[in-house]
């Protein structure tokens, strides 16, 4: 649920529903609840929703944020409970239902999410938010072009959604269900409804158009905490040349952790930007006199792309945090390499020019509690382990069926998932493997696991195998350190491309392949000479830190080399004189 949605309607619930002397006191703990908890006081909410229950267990509102709490503190279960309580006293309430949906969503019960969802629109056909729940749960049942469907008719209901519309571009970029050109004119109306607007407001900028002299810049993220991102972002933060670069984050983080603090010592001045409006920021940034603002999140969660669009800086660019473009006008470029996005080929998928580094978009930190790296396990096992370690929403049914079209053609192999499904995403990927010929009992199924115990699966592990369309980036680098060489597929679009970007920098390009059957193939040759594949693990660690993907110090140059050139022709464009009416 939507914290903004789910507490307006909370609010709208618990003052319809507080009548009678009991039901009205309950109702009074409910809305100090609701205060408590939008002040981060997650124990004292919870304790007056459980003094309103005592008073009347027919308050569905203190139920409902119960579940809210149980939600944030990662217990969708215990959040189940609470709703068997709404149901029992509103069974045909959409409110309800749609939230009811999204519970069982987000624990893995997918199925039933249809169904309640389904209730719900027959109650109330146009509920927006009942067609993007059930969009989402039909996303993670890699039902993609129904739920493309579902998010489309969210929108024709409600066309100002722009967090709706930024989830049909999301499912757009990492299903490949349309051709890029589609998707990049998605990209463009996106830009053209929200953004658009209020880039034509946006001030002239005062920054000074001297080529040469120290430039800001500003980067905008809301993960700038313990996050994948911090992996990429930390080894340019560190290694900005400090005479030539003033560096300024502005974080969007609502929970800062040791990794925000430790990020926070890299930057010359750390503004904390989640308490404020766009507008506010905007200004804020203006303020800083910022020459190049950075965008970090794209269309993820906790993005301000909406501040970007006020033009708060004279060039403003999208990069590493999301695979695709903005489709913002106000957005001027995106940083990217060759591999990722082809020349000439990829350049009219985006809205923001292209501005490719030479080697690779990323570079990568490896976490300071990475083991040593151990002999090639299929050695001394006796059979050969395949690894999975990326999150299941990107593993789709197209890959997993290759995964077992592997396994079946070496029987003596195993699986190894890290992060494994629950639910009914387990008994879909169940399904496959058993249609396929492969069974249970060849699948090593582990879930969630802190970073430590996590780095040591790879010591199990001979091959690693990226899925297609939406490849992995943190587990590749993750993999190869660790001397595990990494199977990827390429496809047309950028996050299909990720793979190989990655494994070129690299130099193992020969383990990328265009089709699946040149997939299974590289696979399969890899596990056919396990000294070579033991050689190759011995030495992927250091062939990888003489890579770009780990150069820190060389790859920064070659960023602010491409900030200076997109800053000259700043300066260029601002001292040409203006042309005669």
């Amino acid at each position: 649920m939507v914290l903004k949605g789910f507490l307006q309607a909370l609010k709208r619930r618990s003052s319809a529903e507080s009548g009678a002397e009991d039901a009205g006191a309950a109702g009074q703990h409910v809305d100090q609840a609701l205060q408590r908890y939008q002040g981060g006081d997650r124990a004292a909410a919870e304790a007056l929703c459980r003094a309103a229950l005592a008073l009347d267990q027919r308050q569905a509102p203190a139920w409902s944020l119960l579940a809210r709490i149980a939600l944030d503190e990662k217990q969708p279960e215990r959040a189940l409970e609470y709703y068997a309580h709404i149901l029992a006293i509103h069974p045909d309430e959409p409110d309800y239902l749609v939230d009811a949906a999204e519970v069982n969503r987000r624990a893995g019960h997918l199925g039933r999410a249809l169904e309640l969802s389904g209730r719900a629109l027959t109650l109330r056909p146009q509920d927006s938010r009942a067609w993007q729940v059930r969009g989402s749960a039909l996303e993670e049942m890699d039902r993609l072009d129904e739920a493309l469907d579902c998010l489309r008719r969210e929108l024709e209901l409600k066309p100002d959604n722009i967090d709706g519309h930024s989830n049909l571009l999301f499912l757009l970029s990492r299903a490949d269900l349309l051709p890029p050109r589609q998707v990049a004119a998605e990209y463009r109306r996106w830009g053209e409804l929200y953004a658009d607007p209020l880039s034509a407001a946006a001030a002239p900028h005062a920054n000074p158009p001297e080529p040469d002299r120290p430039l800001r810049i500003g980067y905008v993220s809301a993960d700038f905490r313990r996050h994948a991102l911090a992996y990429f972002a930390e080894p340019f933060l560190a290694h900005h040349d400090r005479c030539s670069v003033r560096v300024y984050c502005y974080s969007n983080c609502g929970r800062p952790d040791d990794v925000t603090a430790h990020l926070r010592g890299l930057a010359h001045e750390w503004r904390d930007i989640a308490a404020l409006a766009d507008g506010e920021a905007a200004r804020l940034i203006r303020d800083d006199a910022i020459d190049i603002l950075v965008d970090l999140s794209g269309h993820t969660g906790g993005n301000r792309l909406l501040l970007f669009a006020r033009r708060p800086a004279p060039i403003q660019m999208t990069w590493l945090g999301y695979w695709g473009g903005t489709g913002m006008a106000a957005m001027d470029y995106r940083i990217t390499d060759r591999y990722a996005d082809p020349q000439g080929e990829a350049d009219n998928q985006y809205r923001e020019q292209l501005l490719r580094l030479p080697h690779s978009k990323w570079c990568y930190l490896p976490p300071a509690a990475m083991p040593a790296c151990n002999a090639l396990p299929a050695q001394s096992r006796g059979y050969l382990t395949f690894g999975s370690f990326c999150s299941f929403p990107r593993i789709s049914n197209e890959t997993m069926r290759a995964w077992a079209l592997l396994l079946r053609r070496l029987p003596s192999a195993r699986l190894r998932m890290i992060g494994a499904p629950g639910g009914e995403s387990l008994d879909r990927m169940l399904e496959i493997f058993d249609a396929a010929g492969v069974y249970a009992d060849r699948l090593d199924l582990i879930g969630r696991l802190p970073l430590d115990a996590y780095l040591q699966q790879y010591l199990w592990v001979d091959i690693a195998l990226d899925p297609f369309p939406m490849n992995a980036g943190t587990t590749t680098c993750e993999a190869l350190c660790m001397g595990v060489p990494v199977v990827s597929r390429s496809g047309r679009s950028a996050v299909s491309r990720s793979g190989l970007s990655l494994l070129r920098n690299a130099g193992l390009a020969r383990l990328v392949a265009p089709s699946w059957e040149g997939y299974v193939d590289i696979a399969l040759g890899l596990a056919a000479d396990l000294p070579a594949l033991a050689q190759l693990r011995a030495t992927l660690r250091e062939r990888l830190r003489a890579s770009p993907l780990l150069d820190a110090a060389g790859f920064t140059r070659d960023l602010e080399a491409l900030y200076r050139d997109a800053w000259r022709n700043w300066c260029a464009r601002s001292m040409a004189p203006s042309k005669p009416c």
